[in-house]
């Protein structure tokens, strides 16, 4: 290969990069994205609950839905049909931005999500140690497997959707509306009220863990930097990454790299 071709192949990939980039960095790519993990948790949740006596179900999604549970038994189909729409109308309004559609930007996303999902369990468990003690980051609830890798996909999808595009995105509206010309402060508080919210809704209800300093601020840690990734990286990348961590927890895989 001529010098020519190496700098065009280069220039190339250089393009695909930032293109891809810009691309995932969109709302419609973020719905997109979370539609694959909605399938998979709807259909997951309902063959690993099969036969229980008590449904086992993601908090965060019980809250959405809780949303339109005054239309009764319908209120799933409505809150499904609600999030089709707002696909659409994402589809709709993002046509100018003329975003690429490759499908092997869906891999790359996923290889991306994993790669921060280890980077940011190491980060943030450090942070935590030198803040407070180890933290134990394979503590997962006490169900099968199944069960954990289902709610595992769960959070990824309802957590940011709750926390992240309703919690963090809501404040951020509010704050900015009575304190316009501060945008960045702005977007830092709401940031800070995302994360503890997110950071302690983990410890309520019968399923929830039990109280513990260094939990909780390991989460809230989490949670303001899955609060970044949102901001620099869009939906569609802190959705899996926050899903793919969770799959790695329960699978023993941050556990197995320790013990290299």
């Amino acid at each position: 290969m001529t010098e020519r071709n190496l700098s065009l192949a280069s220039e190339t990939d250089e393009y695909n990069y930032r293109e891809y980039f810009r691309a995932t960095q969109t709302a419609t790519w973020g719905f997109l994205m979370a539609l694959p993990l909605i399938i998979l948790y709807e259909l997951g949740i309902v063959w690993v609950n099969n036969g229980r006596s008590e449904v086992i179900r993601i908090s965060s999604e019980s809250v959405l839905k809780n949303l339109f549970s005054g239309f009764g038994l319908a209120h799933e189909l409505i809150l499904l049909g609600s999030v089709l729409i707002i696909g659409v109308a994402i589809l709709i309004y993002e046509r100018k931005k003329k975003i690429s559609f490759n499908v092997r930007y869906s891999v790359w996303v996923m290889i991306e999500s994993a790669a921060y999902g280890v980077i940011l369990a190491f980060v943030v468990s450090g942070i935590t140690q030198m803040l407070l003690s180890p933290l134990m980051i394979s503590q997962v609830m006490d169900h099968g497997l199944a069960m954990k890798l289902v709610l595992s996909l769960g959070a990824g999808i309802y957590e940011e959707l709750l926390f992240r595009v309703v919690i963090v995105g809501g404040f951020f509206l509010l704050l900015r509306l009575a304190f316009p010309k501060q945008r960045i402060l702005m977007y830092a508080v709401a940031a800070v009220i995302g994360a503890i919210s997110f950071s302690a809704v983990h410890h309520l209800g019968s399923l929830g863990d039990p109280w513990a300093l260094d939990v909780f601020l390991y989460r809230a840690i989490f949670g303001l930097v899955f609060n970044i990734l949102f901001l620099v990286r869009g939906f569609a990348v802190v959705a899996w990454t926050h899903a793919l961590y969770d799959v790695m927890v329960v699978t023993g895989f941050f556990s197995l790299l320790q013990s290299i």
